[in-house]
């Protein structure tokens, strides 16, 4: 896996179009706003659901032992069955729910992003942002350095870790 170097907003403006930076670090929901751009016709492909070792920068934004896998989902949103996003997200729930997360958090079929956004008690963090690398990419979208960012949702109980890369299909129609 490749090192990213994950960067707040004044330090990369001047690499970003207007269009990029609107996107990128816009704070509402990206589940929605894809959603109205497909004009409804948004779909979730699973690619894995399972608990696995994170990468060294997860490790450490999480402030966790590495020495334990977490519960990781990555999938990818399509609008107009046209990949525009794939999406690793940290699920970090109570001792109860370790085994799976998205039991707790009942994520399904559904973006996460439907989840996050429609219960107040979530807070996001700062968004970083970085150019992804293809290594950390699954094969099929293994595209080189594409924009990405990520955001830390948490509330009382549990921790959504999230991470979108933005696929190039998505740039062309934005």
């Amino acid at each position: 896996m490749a090192k990213l170097c994950w960067q707040n907003q004044d330090a990369v403006r001047e690499q970003l179009s207007v269009t990029e930076e609107d996107w990128l670090f816009d704070r509402g929901s990206l589940t929605k706003r894809l959603m109205k751009l497909s004009h409804g016709n948004l779909t979730l492909e699973i690619l894995s659901e399972a608990k696995q070792f994170l990468r060294e920068d997860e490790y450490q934004y999480l402030d966790i032992s590495p020495s334990q896998p977490q519960w990781v989902r990555e999938v990818i949103l399509k609008g107009n069955n046209v990949p525009w996003i794939y999406a690793r997200s940290i699920l970090i729930a109570p001792h109860e729910h370790q085994d799976n997360p998205t039991s707790f958090i009942h994520t399904g079929k559904q973006p996460l992003g439907f989840i996050l956004f429609d219960k107040a008690n979530f807070e996001r963090s700062f968004i970083e942002v970085t150019r992804y690398a293809k290594e950390n990419l699954p094969l099929k979208y293994s595209y080189a350095e594409l924009w990405a960012r990520r955001s830390c949702f948490k509330n009382e109980q549990q921790i959504a870790f999230v991470q979108e890369v933005f696929l190039p299909d998505l740039w062309k129609i934005v």
